[in-house]
């Protein structure tokens, strides 16, 4: 008798649908995370390499509290300095502006986070460690985070020529516009982009000056900034100008003299006598620094909050 041969069973519809659910749901497979070694002191071991990605691996294996102190610097820097670079290189996290140089980074050691300032030496008040030429650094222990104090050095140090070359940073792939159905986000009177890129001419102009010019406009710059939180960097005029409330002064380089012009100087007092240009006019006066003059710091930071306290202040009725 012939054998028959059984038809092969077709999958019914519901089983198909259930088979199709289970591969749509099934959860992708990542691969683990790479494990970050620590070295002596605790301080994560993290190949070189530029951009905010290393950075965010070292900081994520930063040991116990000391996560929260790199969490902490990494916004503080971002949100004082919105142009910065960034970049992992011997094994600490390492912050500059292309074309300037590096300005700070920060180690892990057993008991405190080490932040170091490439040109410490020139920020006031200077940070209170080291030996070397010109860096300087602050020891950050636990429940020790002095964040004003740290944003001033910040702020000072990215004002100044940096220590080192900054590679430009990788860029970020952008959302298609063609997808999206939500309309931008509107920007305030004054886009941060415009800061940042007036911060970045200035920055290229004290490179481009460079000797005792470009040295006396980076300190003079760092001493306004370091004045006045609020005071912004404005390019007008192709010279740096700084500005709260309406013009603070400018800043122009010339063959002999580094010139500071206060736009209402006539109307602030003066008692170290700064003032030693344009002293006939009713409106402005200026500050000439040529080269070997010492800077009174103290007393040209005084003036430039007064000039501001004057700006902001609301005119008589």
């Amino acid at each position: 008798m012939a054998t028959r041969t059984a038809k092969p069973r077709k999958a019914s519809a519901s089983t198909s649908t259930r088979k199709a659910t289970r591969a749509r749901t099934a959860p992708a497979r990542t691969a683990p995370p790479t494990k970050v070694t620590l070295l002596a002191g605790g301080n994560p071991q993290v190949a070189k390499a530029d951009g905010d990605g290393p950075v965010q691996a070292y900081i994520a294996a930063m040991p116990s509290w000391k996560r929260d102190v790199g969490q902490r610097l990494d916004a503080l820097i971002a949100r004082t300095v919105p142009r910065a670079c960034k970049a992992v290189k011997w094994n600490s996290p390492m912050y500059g502006i292309e074309g300037q140089g590096w300005f700070v980074s920060f180690h892990v050691f057993t008991h405190y986070v080490k932040v170091t300032f490439f040109k410490g030496v020139s920020l006031r008040p200077e940070p209170p460690a080291g030996t070397a030429k010109d860096a300087r650094s602050i020891d950050i222990h636990e429940g020790d985070f002095d964040e004003a104090q740290l944003a001033s050095w910040i702020r000072q140090a990215a004002a100044m020529p940096g220590w080192g070359s900054v590679e430009p940073q990788p860029k970020k792939a952008a959302a298609s516009s063609s997808t999206s159905t939500t309309p931008p986000a509107k920007r305030g009177p004054t886009a941060l982009a415009g800061a940042s890129e007036a911060s970045r001419l200035i920055g290229q102009r004290i490179v481009e000056l460079g000797g005792w010019r470009g040295d006396t406009l980076a300190r003079v710059r760092a001493v306004i900034l370091a004045a006045d939180s609020a005071i912004v960097e404005e390019w007008k005029w192709n010279v740096p100008v700084w500005s709260r409330g309406g013009i603070i002064c400018t800043g122009e380089a010339y063959k002999n003299a580094v010139k500071l012009t206060f736009a209402k100087g006539a109307a602030l007092k003066d008692p170290a006598r700064l003032f030693n240009s344009s002293l006939e006019g009713n409106t402005r006066r200026a500050i000439d620094i040529r080269e070997g003059d010492a800077i009174n710091e103290r007393a040209l930071a005084a003036l430039v909050r007064a000039a501001a306290a004057l700006n902001t202040s609301t005119p008589p009725r």
